[in-house]
């Protein structure tokens, strides 16, 4: 029989359902708690999932006991691990040498950089890396971890000050150092399998590190056909992927700048699906669920075909930060425009942005382009951040 390990992420993922043909032969490993679980051959939650052996010394048990055709995993801190595993146990699927060219950004640079432009970068062992990068390339430099996401841990250097308080913080050993890129920052999300290829572009609506000086966020979506930058975009993430050993069936989330003088510069790659909203944003418009598509083909099963005419909208989301205070979330906004309105039941009183997806609040919103969209989702967002109100925090 063809079982499936699973290291999950997703706090709302449906295995059997997604799965149905396979799920008497699920095994899933899951950093949340997850419900719709009881058709599985097996589930475990697992606390701290990502950073102990546990799941992977007990799917190492499965394949000795039960056997495995898959190892799979939907979240980006597992991906060397799965990768790891197949490659012990001869299944197939994505390797870990390519699993590391994506996760790791200094790889990631220095592989992607055979075929598209790249900002200047360094891997730092010490301050003096640091320092001697600021000499060479000047202010401002962007310092993050290699293998970090949601843009957390990141710093934004802009002059000698900002070195000097950045200086007083631990040191750590995964830094990297990389020249700060002018311009609009834009995504693509896609899934590439054999006889399968959808691809989608998206414009963020602010950078993703504005979240940490209070500037909320979102992503706006292009339009296929009215949107020619949409079609320049996907011929880019083309080239980045010609750069890479790549599994036959991927995810891909592509993060590129575009800089004053037209030009498309990388940011990041990963292989996987993007986070946030974008598989809400995707299911709205195209129809097409980015997880189930990946999933499905990964463990050999096919996929409802992406669609093949343009879609008649477009959507857009706009994420609430938390204020830093206890606050009341609003009310769903009344435009008739507004296709989903959500709000953070699990946030604490006075939590502050601790990551790009970080929220109090958010709104998915319809439009006929990007331009419609981004207009809609200002004024949506000047709607909510008008009715957020201090709330008192309840006594002990």
């Amino acid at each position: 029989m063809t079982h499936v390990a699973v290291i999950n992420y997703g706090p709302r993922h449906d295995y059997a359902a997604m799965l149905p043909e396979l799920a008497d032969r699920l095994h899933v490993f899951s950093h949340h708690r997850l419900t719709g679980t009881a058709a599985l051959a097996s589930y475990e939650y697992v606390e701290d999932c990502e950073s102990v052996p546990y799941p992977e010394l007990r799917i190492r048990g499965l394949a000795r006991d039960t056997g495995l055709a898959h190892v799979i995993t939907d979240n980006e801190y597992d991906l060397e691990r799965a990768a790891r595993i197949r490659a012990d146990l001869g299944l197939p699927g994505q390797s870990p040498a390519s699993a590391l060219s994506f996760r790791d950004k200094a790889v990631m640079k220095e592989t992607a950089r055979r075929t598209v432009p790249t900002a200047p970068f360094r891997r730092l062992a010490d301050i003096t890396d640091l320092t001697g990068f600021i000499a060479e390339q000047g202010y401002p430099v962007v310092v993050k971890p290699v293998k970090q996401g949601g843009s957390r841990d990141i710093s934004v250097l802009h002059d000698d000050d900002a070195l000097l308080a950045f200086s007083r913080r631990p040191w750590r050993d995964d830094l990297m150092a990389e020249g700060f890129v002018e311009g609009p920052m834009y995504h693509v999300d896609a899934v590439v399998a054999p006889g399968y290829r959808f691809v989608a572009a998206s414009r963020y609506l602010r950078s993703c590190l504005g979240v940490f000086s209070g500037h909320n966020n979102g992503s706006v979506q292009l339009h296929p056909v009215r949107d020619p930058f949409a079609r320049r975009l996907e011929e880019f993430l083309d080239r980045v992927l010609e750069a890479f050993e790549t599994p036959a069936t991927a995810a891909y989330h592509l993060e590129v700048f575009h800089t004053p003088d037209d030009e498309l510069v990388l940011c990041e790659i990963a292989s996987r699906v993007g986070g946030d909203r974008i598989p809400a944003l995707t299911r709205l418009t195209y129809g097409v669920d980015l997880h189930t598509a990946w999933l499905r083909q990964s463990v050999g099963l096919p996929a409802a075909p992406p669609p093949s005419a343009p879609p008649a909208a477009v959507h857009g989301s706009v994420s609430i930060l938390p204020q830093g205070r206890p606050v009341a979330a609003p009310e769903r906004p009344p435009f008739p425009w507004v296709r989903h309105y959500e709000t953070n039941e699990n946030l604490a009183a006075g939590a502050v942005a601790q990551n790009s997806t970080s929220y109090l609040c958010f709104a998915i919103v319809e439009g006929a382009d990007a331009a419609q969209v981004e207009q809609r989702l200002l004024e949506t967002e000047a709607w909510l951040m008008d009715r957020v109100r201090d709330t008192e925090v309840p006594a002990p």
